[in-house]
């Protein structure tokens, strides 16, 4: 993949001064804005904050209310259907917050001045529904708790294949796939991830058919050669002179 860039986190004046707000609930809304340059929400949980900030869950949400009661965020609630259970849960900064100045916008005195990746408006920008799926996957299936470097290279990878043709689902599939042939491997490690998804970029596997095709080719290629390998050294062996270590593999 190529070079990714970072991301900004960006705490209005309106916010940093603000006399009701401590100075976590600033910070907080600084990580809030942080994780929604990219995919125009924040979808972080309470959970996720408390380790960040080694501090408890109720502090957390202590200081999402105090945002949420001044105006600066707005917190979405997904319910699964026909329960109350909550199913997905997204934070975005409200549009009047937004709207400041200093909000990705020309500057004066210096700071960011449009920069693209800083614009965290949903209307804006691309989102991709797939990414608590993603991290949920990788956080429940033994890889630990994810860092930020590695949820942004997940998402680029999404990006990834959905440029060589691959449609939201298709692509967040293929990167989940990706996971599971390294748990599969007892491998669960990113750098292992990455590997797999860079030879499924360059053959171009768009979906998890394609994918799941080339894997199974592959797989039989691996058997067929061992089975003459094995041929092969029953020859050797049936000499009756000839040892292991004299074989040439």
């Amino acid at each position: 993949m190529n070079e990714k860039p970072g991301y900004y986190a960006i705490i209005p004046a309106n916010v940093r001064y603000h006399e009701k707000l401590s100075d976590g609930a600033k910070l907080l809304y600084g990580e809030i804005t942080a994780l929604s340059n990219k995919n125009g929400y924040c979808w972080a949980s309470n959970d996720y904050f408390s380790r960040l900030y080694s501090v408890s869950i109720s502090t957390i949400k202590r200081r999402l209310q105090a945002l949420e009661e001044l105006g600066f965020i707005k917190r979405i609630v997904k319910y699964k259907e026909g329960t109350t259970e909550v199913e997905k849960r997204f934070i975005s900064i409200t549009p009047e917050v937004k709207n400041e100045p200093r909000w990705g916008q020309n500057c004066t005195g210096g700071g960011i001045k449009n920069e693209p990746e800083n614009n965290t408006s949903i209307n804006n920008t691309t989102t991709t529904l797939g990414e608590p799926e993603l991290i949920n996957f990788w956080e429940k299936n033994g890889f630990g708790f994810i860092s930020p470097k590695n949820r942004e290279d997940l998402m680029y990878w999404v990006d990834d294949f959905k440029k060589i043709g691959s449609t939201d689902e298709q692509a967040v599939q293929v990167v989940k796939q990706a996971m599971s042939n390294a748990i599969d491997n007892n491998v669960r490690r990113y750098s292992y991830v990455n590997a797999i998804l860079k030879n499924w970029e360059s053959l171009r596997l768009t979906s998890l058919e394609a994918v799941t095709a080339y894997e199974a080719q592959r797989t039989q290629r691996q058997k067929s050669k061992s089975t003459s390998r094995q041929a092969s050294t029953d020859v050797y062996h049936n000499q009756g002179d000839v040892q292991d270590e004299d074989l040439p593999w």
